[in-house]
């Protein structure tokens, strides 16, 4: 990535996730923060990136024609939000709790180069690799997945155990804790009668969401227009 142009990310959502990643991608010098949407608005001068009103997401778009565009908003705002991307514009949606219809939807832009990521994190789509190759050599364990979240957080279980029950090919429980002001915890337990594995993965802090956008936003910068799974990114 040296000798390459700055990849140009624009961000939607700087509320406790969108705030970390967005210091952090400013802070990398492979990428350009040219611009970071938000609900209300603030001073123009509080930060050393453009920060508007979500009311203005369009304006910016036109202004500063990202390459790469990372959403960290909420599903209605997606579906309102995806509406003002330019053609071949990268979108990373790192957000949960979709509909049916809402995630149909957005399979429909063929102009964008859309990647969905319930969890953008690298650890966490390893351990859903580590998952898919127990499926194959394990069978006879029993599965269960613990997830634990914030006291907020709106969907439960999370998009992200789901996938990784997905990774097993056949109905796995999902126990949801939320409490306090957990980042995100993964427990996935295999046993049989006699033995018993426990894969874990914790995120210490939200810089792992920023680290994970920037791996996705470089690997979307070759990729043809269309819609994308996070785990592809991991291939």
């Amino acid at each position: 990535m040296e000798n390459m142009t700055k990849i140009k990310m624009g961000l939607l959502g700087f509320g406790k996730t969108g705030r970390v990643v967005a210091q952090n991608i400013h802070h990398d010098k492979r990428f350009a923060l040219v611009f970071v949407a938000k609900n209300k608005a603030i001073q123009p001068d509080e930060f050393d990136f453009v920060v508007d009103s979500k009311e203005f997401i369009g304006e910016l778009v036109n202004r500063f024609e990202p390459d790469v565009v990372g959403d960290f908003t909420t599903p209605d705002a997606v579906m309102l939000n995806i509406n003002t991307l330019r053609e071949k514009t990268g979108y990373i949606i790192a957000t949960t709790g979709f509909t049916d219809v809402q995630f149909n939807k957005i399979k429909e832009y063929e102009h964008l180069k859309v990647l969905y990521a319930p969890n953008i994190s690298d650890g966490i789509n390893v351990v859903i690799k580590a998952c898919e190759l127990f499926n194959q050599i394990w069978k006879n364990a029993d599965v269960e997945i613990v997830e634990q979240h914030f006291k907020d957080k709106k969907d439960s279980p999370s998009s992200t155990a789901e996938k990784i029950a997905k990774a097993f090919n056949r109905k796995v429980p999902i126990h949801s804790i939320r409490a306090g002001g957990i980042t995100s915890v993964h427990e996935i337990i295999l046993a049989t009668d006699n033995q018993k594995i426990t894969l874990k993965h914790e995120s210490f802090n939200k810089d792992v969401f920023a680290e994970g956008v920037k791996r996705a936003a470089i690997w979307l910068m070759d990729k043809e227009c269309g819609f994308y799974e996070i785990d592809e990114v991991y291939k």
